[in-house]
């Protein structure tokens, strides 16, 4: 059984789901597109699209044939270190409830990815809250959160991770689809920013794996530290797809191999075009014929030496890690 440890959780809050939308977010050309190609109507804007985004997730990873569950991520809203909140900053936001919800309608398919700021006065009870519903992992977009990972504020949190032994997906390097709300905070997703929790015995994922330019680093990680892993998600599209190929070829001969995980970022597309001079014509169109988009960016990842079973034998290494001795226990 092969986990997505990447879907992203969306909407426009019209299903009473708490959704938020922020209307910056909506002008940028990212979102516009992700309209475009995931075909979503005005209509179903202001009707049924969070409920719709849910179902599509399940029945493409059901339609897989060899994609067991995925992680669907949520994204809390932006906070100061005061811990208030800050909604007019945020430009998506799609609480743990939502996800609570989702995780519960879709069990057959998806698994929690909880999403909580760690300068949040309540964090302690959300996290028990989480727990309660099966977390099973939670994610950070730092630079778009406002979250400085070596923020003393981040501490307390570090200890409640490790100790429930619930991993951390964060976004490490450059941010695309989103703006930066306030000028500086890009520097929150530099990976050496998550030592302190690597330090702290905190199971960390890196999102995106180190591309574009934080490769090298992300190698020496995996090196020092056996709780350090990466995802594959994200990493065919223009941003990030000529570093993948060194991202992929420095795996094949280093620790790197045994620690990229199966993830791919949807809705966020793999654009196989962008490889056509590595695949060749002949590969380029059977992958373009492949419907799944799931399917689609696992096929690109086998041409480039990391099949299911590689996945699968890196992902089992984790849940090892996280006391969770076979893949079957967290899918039940």
């Amino acid at each position: 059984m092969l986990i997505d440890f990447h879907v992203h959780l969306a909407g426009s809050g019209c299903a009473q789901s708490g959704i938020i939308l922020g209307k910056s977010f909506e002008k940028r050309p990212t979102f516009r597109y992700l309209k475009y190609s995931q075909k979503i109507s005005n209509e179903q804007m202001l009707t049924d699209i969070d409920l719709i985004w849910i179902k599509r997730i399940s029945d493409l990873i059901k339609n897989s044939g060899c994609i067991s569950r995925a992680a669907v991520l949520c994204f809390d809203s932006v906070y100061l270190e005061n811990g208030e909140q800050k909604l007019e900053l945020s430009q998506l936001y799609v609480p743990n409830s939502w996800g609570f919800f989702a995780a519960q309608k879709f069990s057959e398919s998806f698994l929690l990815g909880a999403s909580i700021h760690p300068y949040r006065k309540d964090f302690l009870n959300e996290l028990e809250k989480c727990i309660e519903n099966n977390v099973f992992l939670l994610k950070w977009l730092p630079s778009v959160m406002g979250i400085d990972p070596e923020n003393k504020k981040c501490l307390a949190f570090y200890d409640s991770l490790r100790a429930a032994k619930i991993p951390l997906l964060s976004h490490v390097d450059r941010e695309f689809t989103f703006a930066e709300p306030v000028s500086g905070w890009l520097k929150f997703n530099h990976l050496k920013k998550l030592k302190t929790a690597l330090d702290m015995g905190v199971t960390v994922i890196a999102a995106h794996a180190g591309t574009p330019s934080q490769i090298e680093l992300a190698e020496e990680y995996a090196r020092k530290y056996e709780n350090f892993y990466l995802d594959t998600s994200g990493l065919f599209n223009p941003t990030r797809v000529r570093s993948a190929i060194r991202l992929f070829r420095l795996a094949q001969k280093s620790v790197l191999k045994e620690r990229l995980l199966f993830g791919t970022d949807w809705p966020v597309p793999a654009f196989p075009l962008l490889l056509i001079d590595k695949t060749g014509i002949a590969l380029y169109k059977e992958i373009s014929k492949i419907a799944n988009p799931f399917l689609r960016d696992l096929r690109v990842k086998e041409f480039f030496g990391f099949n299911i079973d590689e996945f699968k034998k890196n992902q089992e290494r984790l849940l090892t890690l996280l006391d969770r001795s076979h893949t079957e226990e967290v899918l039940t």
